[in-house]
């Protein structure tokens, strides 16, 4: 693990970090080669348009199952870094595998993640998200771009752009201008942990590369949301040590509860 002081500092400064080789890149390329064959993540898939009728498929649960993407959710050194990021236990609140396939892959707007949990019931912005890269992403494939500080100024109003959910652009062009954009190169293994009130978007996918990502997202554990919905609730979640995760079932496991295309927008 690195120095968990200097990267909490630049946490907070900037409001995200990236960790390289998180993951071994042979780890990487079996969750890889699990998320692109595994029929029950196809069957729960489902696509999210952009702006411009683009597509990026997303595959989305609430609960992490005894599987290998359920165990990279649990493992002890993401909750680590989290714990630390977001100054307090922490809850699993969902994960996500996305995929921008190859010269069709739609872009994600200019927004903030606490810029729609707000609207789960999540009364502070408590919360962050760790993205670990399963493909190289760069400029080309349409790499997350993020302004740094920017999860310093709070809840920006939201609204919908296509079918996800954009922050305002007067707000997101002041705070780009100020501070810049910075593009996230990334390689297979690395993660990049960010607070949920960071500013961020990601580009279309002309390339001829996919960029095929997995997200896992949490809330501190006194960040509750007030809805009465056990999806948005703390979880009593088993940690499992980072070097068992690969040690799993290799498929998904078919009990979790998986997102349905209507249930809301989703963006990242």
């Amino acid at each position: 693990m690195l120095d968990l002081a200097r990267c909490k500092s630049n946490f907070d400064k900037d409001g995200f970090v990236i960790i390289r080789n998180f993951l071994e890149y042979d780890v990487a390329q079996r969750l890889k080669d699990i998320a692109q064959s595994d029929i029950i993540l196809r069957d729960h898939s489902h696509a999210v348009l952009d702006s411009e009728g683009r597509e990026s498929k997303l595959t989305l649960w609430y609960t992490p199952g005894d599987d290998v993407f359920g165990r990279l959710s649990s493992s002890s050194l993401m909750h680590n870094y989290m714990q630390n990021f977001l100054d307090g236990p922490i809850s699993f609140f969902h994960a996500k595998l996305m995929n921008k396939e190859p010269e069709v892959g739609g872009k994600w707007e200019w927004h903030q993640d606490y810029g729609y949990w707000y609207e789960d019931g999540f009364p502070r912005s408590d919360m962050g998200s760790c993205f670990v890269a399963l493909d190289p992403c760069s400029e080309e494939n349409g790499a997350l771009r993020v302004i740094p500080k920017s999860h310093k100024y709070g809840r920006i109003p939201h609204g919908v752009t296509g079918q996800q959910s954009g922050a305002d652009m007067v707000q997101v062009d002041e705070l780009a201008d100020k501070y810049g954009v910075i593009v996230c190169d990334m390689q297979p293994g690395d993660a990049l942990f960010f607070h949920a009130n960071l500013l961020h978007a990601s580009g279309t996918n002309l390339s001829k590369q996919s960029r095929l990502i997995m997200i896992s997202s949490f809330f501190r554990s006194d960040n509750e949301s007030t809805h009465n919905d056990p999806r948005y609730r703390n979880k009593n979640i088993v940690i499992i040590d980072h070097d068992d995760v690969m040690n799993a079932s290799q498929g998904i496991d078919s009990s979790i509860d998986f997102s349905k295309a209507d249930d809301h927008i989703i963006v990242n």
